[in-house]
C-alpha cells in the first residue's frame, strides 16, 4: 500500500498543478518558440513542466518519510544528497530554459553533480555480464561512474524532441527500475522510481500529443539525473546488486543510442558535439511519413520490449 500510495500521491499532485505551472510559465515567459527544428505545431508553448515533476516526485519521498520511516532514515544520507543534486538538476535546467547557457557551462555544471552523487554512494563500483565478463572498476569506477551519469543526463535531454516521447521512455524506464528494486530487496530503489513514474505519467495528460506543456530542460534534466541516478545504485558492488548494469543498460539504450549516434553524427560534418540538429531517431521516422502519435508509441513499444528483454538477463544472471 505504501508503494501504492508513493506513486499516485506524484500523479495526483502533478495532474493537478500542472495547469498552474502552465499559467506561471507563460507570465514569466518560459516558453518554447517555433523554428526550424522545432516539431510542434503552436508558435509558443510553455516549457516549464519539470517543475511539476520535480514537486510530485518531493511528494513521494514524504511518504516513504511518514509512512515508512524506517526505511528513510536507514537511506537518509542517500536521499539528501540525491534530493540536493536533483534541485540542482531542475535549477540549472531552468537556467537554461529561461536565459539559455552554455553548453560548456551545463557540461561543467553537470560533472559538479555527478561527483556529488557519487559522493553519497551511487557509484558504479562493478560491471557483471552474465556468461561473458565480470569486471571490477577499480580506480576507474569514479570516471566510469561521471560518465554514466553525465552520459544519461544528457541522453534523455536529447530525447526530448516530440510530444511526449522522453516522458513515456522515462515512465516505463522506472516501472522498471521498480520491478529491479523488488527483486534485488531494495526499497529505495521501489520508491525512487514509483514516486517517479507517478509524477511523469500525471505530467504525460498534458505532455502527450498535442502537447499543452513542454517538460523543458528542467524536466528533461532532472529526470536524466534520477535515472542515471538510479542505474548507478543498482549496480553497485554487492549482493544482488551487482548483476544489474546489463538491465539497466537494456532499458535505456534507445536513448544512448540516439546520443551516441548524435555525437558520430556531429563529428562526422566536423560539428561541436553539443550543436542542435534535427537528424535525430525520431526525425527520421518523421520525414519517412510517420505521425508523432506512431513515431512516439513506436519508441515505447520498443522501450518495453528492452525492460522484458532486461528482466529475462537479470533472472538468468542470478540464476
Amino acid at each position: 500500500m505504501v508503494y501504492l500510495f508513493a506513486f499516485l500521491v506524484p500523479l495526483l499532485i502533478v495532474f493537478l498543478i500542472t495547469p498552474f505551472i502552465r499559467y506561471l510559465g507563460l507570465k514569466i515567459w518560459a516558453v518554447d518558440k517555433k523554428n526550424h527544428r522545432k516539431i510542434h505545431a503552436k508558435n509558443v508553448i510553455v516549457k516549464f513542466g519539470g517543475v511539476g515533476i520535480y514537486f510530485g516526485f518531493v511528494a513521494g519521498l514524504i511518504i516513504m518519510a511518514v509512512y515508512d520511516n524506517a526505511q528513510f532514515q536507514a537511506h537518509i544520507f542517500q536521499i539528501s544528497g540525491l534530493a540536493v543534486c536533483a534541485t540542482l538538476a531542475l535549477f540549472l535546467g531552468m537556467y537554461d530554459d529561461l536565459l539559455g547557457s552554455r553548453a560548456h557551462k551545463k557540461l561543467f555544471v553537470q560533472i559538479v553533480i555527478a561527483c556529488l552523487l557519487i559522493k553519497v554512494g551511487f557509484l558504479i563500483q562493478r560491471i557483471y555480464l552474465p556468461g561473458m565478463l565480470d569486471i571490477h572498476l577499480g580506480v576507474f569506477s569514479i570516471p566510469f561512474t561521471v560518465l554514466w551519469l553525465v552520459g544519461i543526463t544528457n541522453a534523455i535531454n536529447l530525447i526530448d524532441g516530440l510530444d511526449g516521447l522522453a516522458g513515456g521512455i522515462v515512465a516505463i524506464a522506472c516501472l522498471f527500475f521498480s520491478f529491479y528494486g523488488l527483486y534485488a530487496g531494495e526499497p529505495l530503489i521501489c520508491y525512487l522510481s514509483l514516486a517517479l513514474l507517478g509524477a511523469v505519467v500525471g505530467f504525460l495528460h498534458y505532455n502527450f500529443y498535442p502537447a499543452k506543456i513542454f517538460m523543458g530542460d528542467s524536466g528533461s534534466l532532472f529526470l536524466g539525473c534520477m535515472l542515471a541516478s538510479m542505474g548507478a545504485y543498482v549496480v553497485k558492488d554487492g549482493s544482488m546488486l551487482n548483476k544489474f548494469f546489463l538491465p539497466s543498460l537494456l532499458i535505456l539504450l534507445l536513448p544512448i543510442l540516439d546520443t551516441v549516434m548524435a555525437v558520430i553524427r556531429r563529428l562526422s560534418r566536423k560539428q561541436h558535439i553539443f550543436t542542435s540538429d534535427a537528424s535525430h531517431t525520431h526525425h527520421f521516422f518523421l520525414n519517412r511519413g510517420f505521425s508523432q502519435v506512431q513515431v512516439v508509441l513506436g519508441f515505447y513499444v520498443v522501450t518495453v520490449f528492452l525492460g522484458l528483454i532486461s528482466l529475462l538477463v537479470l533472472t538468468y544472471a542470478a540464476s
